[in-house]
């Protein structure tokens, strides 16, 4: 069976792929495109080869752009830098490894080729790029593009596949060609290997952080490095750092790991460095780890305040107290404010992020729009919008009620003790008093002070004054309220 439109397909006993629709479509399934993460390959002559799976969804003509198609000269840029386009007669040594018979043919398939198909895609050895399993059958197959083309011009691919059911097996395992240079399937990548000595060999990283703060970008560069066809460890070389773009760059030489310092600016850093084996200091080799520094995630987030016409004022404190640069609050430490847009005596003060009001701006609803950027890159930016309401104090004038005695005088009540301006008590500094209601004899209003007297020998009886407060800024800006004096000739 072969899954990746094999062009070689050859016609086997044992179940087929039109069975095996059949078959999915009666019973219940999972597929899976990758069935697991495995590491690299390692063959008997010493090749390192990439998982298939590494590289899914490209063509032959795609891969051609960065490969050479001599099996030799490694491919450079695509992200496989370094790695080598195997041609087929290498992928057939690499699989007669597995399946003997692949020494004289291009392909074997049939009951035979199962268990050679399974060993090929099992344990340490390769991924599948396809996979399934029904209540009645299961299997798995892998393609790969080669750097190769048949004598018609068209693409070789390897290819391998296994199936079986509770009645048969049947396997395919080879090369052979695809249908066109362009073909791009998900279930098919390219087969790319790399050597893994004689002598030391260092190949390049890539790695990255998130924002300027800092961290690993590499874990250990000696990953992917070999001396004498085994891994390069940190005690069979040596490790040293030759230059870096960027001082905050620098490889860890005991560890091999590739930090980035804080503060660090976002961007693209090179560092190269070298590897020599620790028994032959001549025996060395440079590679370079290409590092990405991201930008923090600037948030500017919207506020909203106010500020009453006749004393103006701060309407929002600090627009940055919302606001975020990465994982930490924005501040004016690490960011830069500006304004975009803003109304007449509407403002924003760009040492404190306080927006501020001009004392007379007219009633209204208005918006300031501002902008922060990272400190550290001043094209890192966000804006955010400040909604300012211009409208008048709250004033509150509440009704008082009070007892007390028509036969000595006294100041039982003062009107203002429970009147409220913007929310704090109302005091004589910030308002006005005014008695709107007729004189009462015996019954005086301070305004000044807010307090109530009463006459000796006021008559008795329930007194009603009618009182109004204003701001003293805004003498239009008032509330009323009613005082109730209840007078009696006994002392309360």
């Amino acid at each position: 069976m072969c899954f990746n439109h094999c062009k070689s397909q050859l016609s086997l006993p044992g179940i087929g792929l039109f069975s095996i629709a059949l078959l999915l479509t009666a019973f219940s399934f999972s597929t899976s495109l990758y069935a697991q993460i495995r590491p690299n390959v390692i063959d008997a002559t010493g090749k390192e080869w990439l998982q298939i799976t590494s590289s899914p969804r490209t063509s032959w003509n795609i891969i051609a752009q960065y490969c050479p198609q001599d099996g030799i000269t490694p491919c450079h840029g695509g992200g496989i830098t370094d790695w080598v386009w195997a041609t087929d007669t290498q992928v057939l040594q690499l699989m007669s490894q597995y399946e003997p018979a692949l020494q004289t043919q291009r392909a074997v398939g049939g009951p035979g080729a199962f268990f050679s198909a399974e060993n090929f895609l099992a344990g340490t050895a390769f991924q599948p790029t396809f996979s399934f399993c029904g209540t009645y059958a299961c299997g798995a197959s892998l393609a790969g593009i080669t750097a190769s083309k048949d004598s018609a011009g068209y693409p070789i691919q390897g290819f391998a596949s296994h199936d079986n059911t509770n009645v048969s097996i049947d396997g395919n395992i080879g090369v052979g060609p695809l249908p066109t240079a362009d073909e791009v399937s998900g279930y098919r990548g390219t087969w790319l290997w790399r050597a893994t000595g004689p002598g030391a060999l260092a190949y390049d990283d890539n790695g990255q952080v998130t924002n300027p703060s800092g961290g690993t970008a590499v874990v250990n560069v000696l990953a992917n490095d070999w001396i004498a066809g085994v891994r390069a460890t940190a005690s069979n070389v040596f490790m040293s750092q030759v230059s870096s773009t960027h001082a905050g760059v620098t490889l860890d030489t005991v560890d091999g790991s590739v930090d980035v310092a804080n503060a660090t600016p976002s961007g693209s850093y090179t560092l190269n460095y070298q590897i020599c084996s620790s028994s032959n200091a001549t025996n060395c080799d440079d590679a370079k780890v290409s590092v990405f520094v991201g930008q923090y995630v600037v948030d500017a987030v919207n506020d909203a305040g106010w500020a009453s016409p006749s004393t103006g004022g701060t309407a929002v404190a600090n627009v940055l107290a919302n606001d975020k640069l990465g994982a930490t609050q924005a501040t004016t430490a690490n960011a830069v404010m500006s304004t975009v847009s803003a109304p007449s005596g509407v403002s924003l003060n760009t040492t404190n992020g306080a927006v501020n009001v001009a004392a007379g701006v007219g009633f209204g609803n208005y918006s300031l729009v501002y902008k922060i950027c990272d400190k550290t890159n001043l094209a890192n930016c966000d804006t955010a919008t400040v909604a300012i309401s211009v409208r008048s104090y709250v004033i509150d004038a509440v009704n008082d009620y009070v007892r007390a005695s028509s036969k000595t005088a006294g100041s039982p009540i003062n009107v203002l003790t429970n009147d409220t301006f913007n929310g704090t008590a109302a005091t004589a500094s910030k308002v006005s008093i005014t008695q709107v209601s007729a004189p009462i004899t015996g019954i005086t209003l301070n305004t000044s002070t807010g307090l109530i007297s009463v006459a000796a020998r006021t008559s008795s009886g329930i007194y009603n004054m009618t009182y109004k407060i204003c701001e003293i800024n805004a003498p239009t800006n008032c509330d009323t309220a009613v005082a109730t004096v209840e007078l009696s000739g006994k002392a309360n």
